[in-house]
């Protein structure tokens, strides 16, 4: 094979490799922007919206702030329970919420970890200091809680032809965990209509 057919190859596959990446899209955006792939169901910035206005609607409630001799309230997030057709990892959205809370509050109120990894963590790290494996003692009991936030996500969806019209309901609600009386409850709502056949994750 002569060095012209060699060369001539090369720039062919070199052409058809431009061709290839020309027709790809990669783009950063804001995390705040618009989704362009849209459809039914709860975008990033419903997420994002979310998680800002559930925060600041609980701290302007009051019913966290501390008490006159300065203690601090304590809650958890127990769960987002999904009742919609809307496929979604509801972690993301427990996740922005108490990150938000957590700068609306920041050390003014006792925000525990009540998940099994780091039920593992304490339990292990206490067993460690019995057996002095490691320094320290268990002379702190682990937090107990005042308060638990737990929420739904409800969706009313119809269908007609190609058109799919969805509403969306989320509901929070902060509950006292000695009287269980709920003392804050709040919604986020939101309506789609798509002609789009678009799975979200």
């Amino acid at each position: 094979m002569s060095i012209r057919s060699v060369s001539t190859g090369l720039l062919a596959s070199t052409l058809l490799l431009f061709a290839a990446c020309g027709g790809t899209r990669d783009t950063r955006v804001r995390a705040d922007a618009p989704d362009t792939v849209t459809g039914t169901g709860l975008q990033s910035q419903d997420i994002r919206t979310m998680a800002v206005d559930m925060a600041a609607k609980i701290k302007a409630s009051g019913v966290l702030a501390p008490g006159k001799e300065g203690e601090r309230s304590s809650f958890f997030i127990y769960e987002l329970r999904n009742d919609s057709s809307d496929a979604i990892d509801k972690e993301i959205i427990l996740t922005k919420l108490r990150t938000n809370l957590f700068e609306a509050f920041g050390r003014q109120v006792k925000i525990i970890d009540r998940s099994p990894q780091a039920s593992d963590l304490v339990d292990a790290e206490r067993r460690m200091k019995d057996r002095g494996q490691v320094s320290g003692t268990n002379d702190r009991k682990v937090a107990g809680s005042d308060f638990v936030l737990k929420g739904t996500i409800k969706s009313r969806d119809r269908q007609a032809g190609k058109l799919k019209s969805s509403y969306i309901l989320v509901t929070f609600e902060l509950t006292d965990l000695v009287t269980q009386e709920l003392v804050w409850t709040g919604d986020y709502d939101m309506k789609t209509e798509s002609e789009k056949s678009v799975i979200n994750r």
